[in-house]
């Protein structure tokens, strides 16, 4: 910890002001936080050790450190650095310009952007100022393709600032709605994805949500509470859903797959997916989405022959081409998202024939099949059941 302190300390003279100073004491927190070792929680273990280190140093830098740490840290962490900064201080050393800014930052305004075609996540900014008049927005990106998790965040100039930068990207042709966020559902929304993060396994996020976590985390105290988001997941129950593939053949689009029930199979796998697992449900089908379908998600969970799956590509961008049209999006945009089918069908195929994508349930299913087990009876299931379980046992 004291070889760590000295190495920290290095950068901590360049720090110009109190925002500049709680992210880095951010970025160093991140060093051990979301870690487990052997004895527990690194955070917990290691951090108080390098604030007792930083005391130990006993410079102006230290002080800095530990001040920045104490606007950052975790409830205990913030008091633990804030006393050890407080008896440096008694020492007579002097603190850091920006000190007196550190923690102060008050949230003024929050918006919320999000992309009205397809719905693959949204952002939030929210605007935080201190008394000498100094503004910064955290921008927070919530993947909706990721189960609703943080992805991305980052530190920007004052929120008219943001949104002036929005308005010309969609002035230049994407589709972004922006709207003002309450204060308290700001919180509610951060909350909800980092709950989300924080129970996915490796999730595959931008390196600045580990380094900006304890920032965010600070900055979310200081948000109102008492908003209550609506589930965002609704039952589609299978009268729906067949109604809903119904729908489809009826269409233009679907017309022309009546009566063939392969095709109909790869729809019924498209609805279920979209119904199951995909955020805004069954007509929601961004390039993205299309991609986690048919490269992650038929490899995971569908357990059918090769017939099946080189169906996909021929009967897939007419229910892309029918669900956008329902949901209204523009032609110039669903166009990629039925563009996508083709450019993923060869990684879909070579996927959907490799065991190593399978997941748990489909490698159980094609071991019956394998077999000729008849996995509409219960007796035959069952009886497999036991063999293979005792395979497994062995």
């Amino acid at each position: 910890m004291d070889r760590m302190a000295s190495i920290v300390l290095r950068d901590v003279g360049g720090l110009g002001d109190a925002l500049e100073a709680e992210c880095w004491a951010s970025e160093v927190v991140s060093t051990w936080s979301g870690r487990e070792t052997a004895d527990g929680d690194a955070e917990q273990i290691f951090l108080p050790a390098f604030v007792r280190a930083l005391e130990r140093k006993a410079s102006r830098n230290a002080l800095a450190m530990l001040r920045a740490l104490g606007a950052v840290g975790g409830d205990s962490h913030r008091k633990r650095a804030r006393s050890a900064g407080d008896r440096l201080a008694a020492r007579g050393l002097g603190e850091p310009p920006w000190s007196d800014q550190l923690g102060r930052f008050k949230p003024i305004a929050a918006a919320l952007v999000c992309d009205e075609a397809f719905d693959d996540g949204v952002s939030l900014f929210v605007e935080f100022g201190a008394d000498a008049g100094v503004r910064h927005t955290l921008g927070i990106y919530v993947d909706h393709n990721l189960g609703g998790l943080v992805k991305d965040v980052l530190v920007a100039g004052a929120l008219s600032e943001v949104r002036s930068t929005l308005g010309a990207r969609a002035h230049d042709g994407a589709s972004l709605g922006v709207r003002e966020l309450d204060l308290s559902e700001a919180r509610a929304r951060i909350e909800a994805a980092l709950y989300m993060l924080d129970h996915t396994y490796d999730p595959p996020v931008d390196e600045d949500v580990g380094s900006l976590r304890a920032l965010l985390d600070a900055r979310t105290r200081t948000l109102p509470e008492g908003f209550e988001l609506p589930d965002p997941y609704e039952e589609l129950s299978s009268e729906q859903r067949e109604q809903l593939l119904a729908d489809f053949l009826a269409s233009p689009e679907g017309e022309r797959w009546r009566r063939d029930e392969d095709a109909e199979d790869v729809v019924s796998a498209a609805i279920y997916f979209g119904a199951d697992y995909n955020h805004g449900g069954p007509l929601r089908w961004s390039p993205v989405v299309v991609e986690i379908f048919m490269t992650s998600w038929l490899a995971r969970k569908v357990a059918r022959g090769l017939s099946f799956f080189t169906r996909v590509p021929e009967v897939l961008p007419d229910w892309v081409r029918y669900a956008g049209r329902v949901r209204g999006v523009p032609r110039e945009l669903l166009s990629d998202a039925v563009d996508a089918v083709g450019e993923f069908r060869d990684e879909m195929l070579e996927t959907v024939d490799n065991p190593e994508a399978w997941g748990p349930a489909k490698m159980f299913a094609v071991a019956a099949q394998s077999e000729g087990v008849d996995l509409a009876d219960l007796d035959a299931l069952n009886a497999f059941i036991e063999r293979y379980n005792a395979g497994l046992a062995a």
